[in-house]
């Protein structure tokens, strides 16, 4: 850990264990309420040193998981005449062809 990681790390230390808010311990510190959250989230991404600093439990990292419709794949529907024919994606177009000229249509 740097130096400065070091000095941000115990003033997040000090800072959680004040109660206070970002801003209200900042304040008269010289250093904003915000820089104090942006070090805070960083050095939680860089080590977990702040979480072995503050007594509890271990904070787990939720992911939230979103299922999506399962694709069907792209169809089109062909009329000829009264026929409906239903082509779905990797069709072979030579055999279409051949039924849209047995079912009257041109090809």
């Amino acid at each position: 850990m740097t130096e400065t990681e070091s000095k941000w790390s115990e003033r997040v230390r000090e800072w959680r264990a004040s109660g206070k808010s970002a801003e209200e311990y900042a304040e008269g510190r010289g250093f904003k309420g915000s820089t104090l959250r942006y070090w805070a989230s960083n050095l939680r991404r860089v080590a977990p040193a702040t979480a072995e600093a503050s007594p509890g439990p271990a904070r787990v990292p939720m992911l939230r998981v979103v299922r999506r419709a399962a694709s069907t794949p792209a169809t089109i529907e062909v009329a000829v005449g009264g026929a409906r024919v239903v082509v779905r994606e990797g069709f072979d177009g030579a055999l279409l062809r051949q039924v849209i000229a047995a079912l009257g249509g041109e090809s």
